[in-house]
C-alpha cells in the first residue's frame, strides 16, 4: 500500500500523520503530470511558430529570394527542407530560371571552375581515328576543377559525382555535350542525362527507329533547351533506311525526348534533301528544339579558300556558335570564329594564335586577376594550356 504524508496540529503540537493514498490518487497525479508535460510542449511549439512568424514578418519575400539565388544548387537542395514556403520558392520554375541566369552570368564574367569527365579506354593503345569505335570504361566521373589553382603546381580537381554502370552496358560512346549543368552521354546503347550538382540521372531508350545497327558506334545525340517552353531535349540521330541514294546520300533523321519531371516523351523527323547531289552548302546542319526543323547555318564567307568543311572543327565558346581551323597558309596558327544567332550568323574572327601544336579553344578567361588580364583556355591532347595574349604565348 502507498502512504502519503501529511501535517496536523493539536494543542499547539505538531503530528506528523501517514495516511493510506488510493491508487485513484495516484492516477491522477499522472494525468496532471502528463497533461503539464503537454501544455509545455504547446507552449513551446507556440511560441516556435510565433517566431516563424515574427522572421517571416522580419524578411520579406523579395529580400527571400534575392538571397537564395545567390546560392549553389547543392545548398538550394538542402534548404527545401527548411519550410514549405522555401520549397515552392525554390521549386518555382521563375526561381530555377533566374538562379541559372545569375549563375552563367558569374561564371562568363569571372569564371572560377570547370566540370571535367575523363573518359577512360578499356584496351591501351587506341589512335584518335580508333576513338569512336572502341569500348569506353563504364565507370563515370564528374569533376570540379578550380580555376584560381590553375598556375599551381599542386592544382587538383574534386570529385564531386560517381555514376557506376554495370560492365558492359554500354561500348563506344559520343562526344559529351552539356546545357545548363546538365551533360548528355550518348553511347551506342542508350543515352544517359546527369545533373552531377543533384545527382540526379536518367537514361534515354534505345533507337528502335534506327535500321543501321551498328554496335560498334555510338550514334551522335545533343542536348538543348527550348526556350519556348522551358523544356530541355535531346535530339538524336538515326538511319531509317539501309540504302544509300544517289551520290552516296544517306538519308537521316532525328529523334526528340522531352525530359519532364514525371516522364521521358519522345517525337521523331526525317531530313530530306533538296537540290542535286553535290549542291550543299558550305556550313553546319541545323536542327531547332522549338518547332522540330531542319536548317543549315553557313560557314564564315572569307575564310581561306582552301579550308575544306573537313578541316572545320565546331564549338561553343562563351555562350557563342565557334568554329576553328588550323590555317592553310601557316600550320601553326589557330583561327577562332564566333558567331552569337545560329539563324542568321554575323561571323567575325576573335581570335588568332600561333601555336606548336592544334589545340581545341575552352573558354575565354576574360579579366581574371589570379590567372593574369586576360587569356583563353586551350586543350592540346591530355593537357590544358592557357594562352595569354599580353606575351603571345603559353
Amino acid at each position: 500500500m502507498l502512504l502519503e504524508s501529511t501535517h496536523c496540529t493539536y494543542k499547539s503540537k505538531k503530528y506528523t500523520v501517514y495516511l493510506p493514498q488510493s491508487r485513484s490518487s495516484h492516477k491522477s497525479r499522472q494525468i496532471m503530470k502528463v497533461s503539464n508535460e503537454m501544455d509545455l510542449k504547446k507552449t513551446a511549439a507556440k511560441r516556435k511558430r510565433s517566431r516563424r512568424a515574427q522572421l517571416k514578418k522580419t524578411i520579406p519575400d523579395e529580400l527571400v529570394f534575392e538571397i537564395l539565388i545567390l546560392l549553389p544548387v547543392k545548398s538550394l537542395v538542402r534548404f527545401k527542407a527548411v519550410s514549405k514556403a522555401w520549397q515552392a520558392t525554390i521549386s518555382d520554375p521563375f526561381f530555377v530560371r533566374a538562379q541559372l541566369g545569375r549563375s552563367k552570368q558569374r561564371q562568363r564574367q569571372n569564371p572560377t571552375s570547370f566540370l571535367i569527365t575523363p573518359q577512360v579506354l578499356l584496351e591501351p593503345g587506341i589512335t584518335s581515328k580508333e576513338y569512336a569505335i572502341k569500348p569506353m570504361s563504364t565507370d563515370i566521373h564528374f569533376y570540379q576543377w578550380n580555376l584560381r589553382e590553375f598556375d599551381c603546381c599542386c592544382s587538383t580537381a574534386s570529385l564531386i559525382y560517381r555514376r557506376r554502370f554495370p560492365d558492359g552496358e554500354f561500348g563506344p560512346v559520343s562526344h559529351l555535350a552539356h546545357c545548363d549543368g546538365l551533360v548528355l552521354l550518348p553511347t551506342n546503347t542508350k543515352a544517359y542525362v546527369f545533373n552531377p550538382a543533384t545527382g540526379d540521372a536518367i537514361s534515354l531508350p534505345e533507337s528502335k527507329r534506327n535500321v543501321l545497327q551498328d554496335v560498334t558506334m555510338a550514334l551522335p545525340a545533343g542536348l538543348g533547351l527550348d526556350a519556348s517552353t522551358g523544356r530541355y531535349k535531346v535530339a538524336r540521330f538515326f538511319f531509317p533506311s539501309r540504302y544509300v541514294k544517289r551520290g552516296g546520300i544517306v538519308p537521316i533523321g532525328m529523334e526528340v525526348f522531352t525530359i519532364d519531371r514525371h516522364a521521358l516523351e519522345g517525337s521523331s523527323v526525317i531530313f530530306h534533301q533538296k537540290g542535286e547531289p553535290g549542291t550543299s552548302p558550305n556550313g553546319l546542319l541545323r536542327f531547332s528544339l522549338q518547332d522540330e526543323t531542319f536548317g543549315v547555318t553557313l560557314f564564315p564567307s572569307n575564310m581561306e579558300p582552301m579550308v575544306d568543311h573537313e578541316d572545320i572543327c565546331v564549338n561553343e565558346l562563351d555562350g557563342e556558335l565557334c568554329c576553328y581551323y588550323i590555317s592553310k597558309i601557316s600550320q601553326q596558327r589557330l583561327l577562332i570564329w564566333t558567331a552569337r544567332d545560329a539563324l542568321d550568323p554575323q561571323w567575325a574572327c576573335r581570335y588568332v594564335i600561333d601555336l606548336q601544336d592544334k589545340c581545341h579553344p575552352m573558354a575565354s578567361l576574360g579579366n581574371m586577376a589570379s590567372l593574369g588580364s586576360g587569356g583563353i583556355l586551350l586543350r592540346g591532347g591530355k593537357f590544358i594550356f592557357r594562352y595569354d595574349f599580353e606575351v603571345n604565348g603559353i
